[in-house]
């Protein structure tokens, strides 16, 4: 499964799944937040901010 299978099948993340992805990959949940406003658990956008 690729990661936008993923996104696909879970277009949107609880707020400790979110937080949990982000800190996985070494990113402050915070700094995060603050550039992704409201799409902060919104899966593609997430994978986005990750480079993914």
């Amino acid at each position: 499964m690729t990661s936008w299978d993923f996104a696909a099948e879970h277009p949107e993340l609880s707020e400790p799944e979110a937080e949990r992805l982000i800190r996985a990959h070494g990113h402050d949940p915070e700094e995060v937040r603050q550039d992704l406003a409201e799409k902060f658990t919104v899966t593609a956008e997430l994978f986005a901010w990750l480079g993914y």
